[in-house]
């Protein structure tokens, strides 16, 4: 049993009392926040549907349509596919590991993604043309945007692989998010689709690769995990769907704290790729980046 398996009895020492209270308090604050960013992006999913409908970019059409393919089942079950046998034939557990667990996650997310998708029956962005939301039990096809498969299948497998690979931990979930993104680009889904499926994916992903006896531990990871990054990912994208004011200084400080933004999430992906060791200095500087670039950036608007 490792001590983020240590039940709270009443025979527990005060340190991991403290320490579950602790890792209680930290994932109620994190669920807080995910209801709070969900309720926000579900401002902009109509508004941002409907502005994608009105752009016409090639290039931009053409990303979608990359990260869509990256995403699929076929390209993801293939990259699981060769990891396994790799494993097998050069007697390597780490890719065998890799490779079945990422393929376990992968069919997880796929299937449960699935059900919501035909339980909720939310209309895809091209169908919905009201003011309002329609949702009900459905297998017509379009009415399956909520959550997005894409999304939640891909950061299922970036989940395990970055467990296994965390060296390669920017560059995985790097890939996610493109595919994420070009679900929205291409008018498929709704960004709350996409919010959704990351967090279904994480979670399943969180889930194979650990212990499973441990998934408690290992659902509040990732739910704990994830909540700082949205927080940043919304105060981006409030920013970009609203009209900026006039002036220099305004442009000046979206600039610096775009920048601060994007140094503080470098940092953390560079140290987090480093593996296991002490980085709580190295992500302290990032937290205090990220804080001040998105405050900057939100300001500035």
């Amino acid at each position: 049993m490792t001590d983020q398996d240590v039940p709270l009895t009443p025979h527990a020492s005060p340190v991991e009392s403290l320490w579950v209270v602790r890792r209680l308090t930290a994932l109620a604050l994190s669920c807080v926040v995910l209801v709070l960013v969900f309720w926000g992006v579900l401002q902009l999913d109509l508004p941002l549907a409907r502005f994608l409908r009105s752009v016409h970019l090639p290039w931009l059409e053409l990303a979608g349509d990359v990260g869509s393919r990256l995403g699929s089942g076929a390209v993801l079950a293939g990259i699981s596919g060769v990891l396994l046998a790799i494993g097998l034939v050069s007697k390597q557990p780490v890719f065998r590991r890799a490779g079945l667990e990422s393929l376990i996650a992968h069919v997880a997310a796929a299937l449960t993604a699935q059900a919501l998708k035909h339980l909720i029956g939310r209309p895809r962005p091209r169908m919905t043309h009201g003011g309002g939301f329609q949702f009900g039990p459905s297998w017509d096809t379009g009415l399956d945007s909520f959550p997005s498969g894409h999304a939640a299948a891909s950061f299922a497998v970036a989940a395990v692989l970055a467990r296994r690979f965390p060296r390669a931990g920017w560059l995985l979930y790097g890939a996610a998010s493109v595919v994420a993104l070009s679900r929205v680009a291409r008018g498929s889904h709704f960004p709350t689709d996409v919010l959704a499926g990351v967090g279904l994916g994480l979670v399943a992903g969180y889930v194979i690769a650990n212990p499973i006896r441990a998934w408690r531990s290992s659902l509040a990871d990732a739910l704990t995990g994830l909540a700082p990054y949205l927080i940043g990912a919304f105060a981006l994208l409030w920013t970009a769907v609203h009209t900026a004011p006039d002036g220099w200084p305004n442009a000046i400080m979206f600039s610096v704290g775009a920048s601060g933004v994007a140094i503080g999430v470098g940092i953390r992906l560079y140290w987090t790729s480093k593996g296991r060791g002490d980085r709580a200095t190295q992500f302290l500087v990032s937290r205090v980046l990220i804080a001040i670039g998105l405050a900057l950036t939100t300001a500035s608007w």
